[in-house]
């Protein structure tokens, strides 16, 4: 043979199976992240519960995961301290709704 393979098998496949190997995983890591949920960011707050801190008439302000946000109510008024949902978000306001006991 005019090139010897066998000082070169060694070697190319010393390199090709762990890069082989980084590859697979790495595509793995890049599919479960795409499939996750999203852990941050204003779409996460719907469907989240908040406590009013000061009366909603209809707009107010609520906690709602620790943080005080500027909210619109659906109902004309609630009172300090009731529970609400979290329905929608438009920019830096909430728009709540009562929240009744049979909701969870």
């Amino acid at each position: 043979m005019l090139v010897n393979t066998d000082i070169y098998s060694g070697p190319l496949v010393a390199l090709l199976v762990p890069a082989a190997c980084l590859l697979v995983v790495s595509i793995i890591a890049v599919v479960r992240s795409q499939r996750r949920r999203l852990s941050a960011g204003a779409e996460t707050l719907v469907g989240q519960t908040g406590i009013t801190r000061t009366p909603l008439t209809p707009e107010g302000t609520v906690l709602v995961d620790g943080e005080l946000w500027h909210a619109v109510s659906s109902a004309p008024r609630v009172d300090v301290g009731r529970k609400v949902l979290v329905t929608a978000v438009d920019g830096l306001t909430l728009k709540v709704r009562t929240k009744e006991d049979k909701d969870v």
